[in-house]
């Protein structure tokens, strides 16, 4: 995964988060959040913590993981994009999806629990420290074996 395209990528794995980008561009053009024509195309590496939270998990994650009926594809290609985007190993992308995506599943108890089964491979251990530091009533131990 190549930084500057982390916006380009997203939209490509999850497109139901096209809706979420474009309001967070239009509100932070200048332009009182007038309509914008389209989604920039490159110098989108510096907004990753903001693609994440306002691109990803408030308008399409949270919403998935809280549904009644989920969409497995859908989050699976989430939590795909999401590892995908950790793996890149720089501290700051990291850190974005650290405090932006991994700390939000502790917003409601049903994010995380519903979460557990599609944190897979390098989000595994991040999500299982959290969890032990953060002393999660069920999740002492941090995540169960896959």
């Amino acid at each position: 995964m190549i930084a500057d395209h982390f916006l380009g990528q997203l939209l490509d794995r999850v497109p139901e988060t096209r809706a979420g980008l474009k309001r967070m561009y239009e509100d932070a053009d200048g332009n009182g959040g007038a309509p914008i024509e389209a989604l920039p195309a490159s110098d989108t590496d510096l907004d990753l913590y903001g693609i994440l939270l306002d691109g990803l998990v408030r308008p399409v994650l949270q919403p998935a993981l809280a549904a009644p009926e989920r969409d497995e594809d859908l989050l699976r290609r989430c939590f795909g994009f999401v590892e995908e985007v950790y793996e890149v190993d720089t501290e700051y992308t990291r850190g974005a999806v650290y405090f932006q995506v991994l700390e939000s599943l502790l917003d409601a108890r049903e994010y995380l629990d519903n979460a557990v089964p599609f944190l897979r491979g390098n989000l595994r251990e991040p999500v299982s420290k959290m969890l032990r530091n953060y002393e999660v009533e069920g999740y002492e131990d941090g995540l169960p074996p896959l």
